[in-house]
């Protein structure tokens, strides 16, 4: 294991990976760095309670402990990785979700370094793909979902039918396009203006739950080629889309 790698714990197995590609496609293509995938397979909810009530004294030693992480044998669970970042689903229909629950988990994972970064999709990382043609989609920067009876299947049946993406193929002008609008939605909504704060934008999601009983879509997986490489990602992205509105560095 490279010590300099990044580790990159997600919820799923299939749609988390399938998004962020490879070294030279998705999300990681922006990255530019060695990375290991680990699916979690259960929701941040399950790793809270295990970790918050297991006796490790960090997320690697939990992970190789208990989910099967590989590391070679002479490498410290400290030293194993340069950064840590976990991308999972809000998940508002969860038995076990709080808001304290959730305000804590950003509490805990909040540095890179340390414990590790939580990304939040919200609802579910469907909202990647929350995109409708013709791009741009204007509409997606007021764009909610609404919390009453929601349903994961049902939410992913309905991004299925109205995206305009082909989830399988999603070429590099597309990839732009998704960063940009997802990016541009978490500024609008916090108010930020270039690195967006993660506890900020859940404290505009809880208050948008508490009086309307929705929350804007928005995933922040594409957020992490921008903390982690910016100067490269706005570079790749307004090269792509070739036009003044969508500079992202504003």
């Amino acid at each position: 294991m490279n010590k300099k790698s990044i580790l990159l714990v997600v919820e799923g197995q299939v749609a988390e990976p399938r998004i962020l590609g490879s070294a030279t496609h998705g999300i990681l293509s922006l990255i530019g760095s060695d990375y290991n995938i680990h699916p979690f397979a259960n929701s941040i909810y399950e790793l809270y309670e295990a970790y918050r009530n297991g006796e490790y004294d960090n997320l690697v030693s939990f992970l190789r402990a208990e989910k099967g992480l590989k590391l070679s044998s002479n490498v410290l669970s400290r030293d194993a990785f340069s950064a840590i970042y976990l991308v999972f689903d809000y998940e508002p229909h969860h038995q076990k979700y709080s808001d304290e629950v959730i305000k804590d988990l950003l509490n805990v994972f909040d540095n890179e370094t340390d414990q590790g970064k939580l990304y939040i999709n919200y609802p579910m990382v469907e909202a990647y793909y929350d995109l409708h043609a013709p791009l741009p989609d204007y509409a997606f920067f007021e764009r909610c979902v609404s919390l009453e009876g929601f349903s994961g299947k049902d939410y992913k049946r309905s991004i299925n039918l109205s995206t305009c993406f082909n989830k399988s193929c999603i070429t590099s002008k597309e990839l732009a396009f998704i960063i940009w609008h997802h990016y541009v939605k978490a500024k609008k909504i916090t108010s930020c203006k270039r690195e967006i704060d993660y506890q900020l934008l859940l404290d505009y999601q809880l208050a948008q739950k508490a009086s309307h009983n929705s929350i804007y879509s928005l995933s922040t997986l594409p957020l992490l080629a921008v903390d982690y490489n910016p100067d490269e990602t706005f570079r790749v992205v307004e090269k792509l889309l070739k036009d003044s509105q969508y500079k992202l560095n504003t």
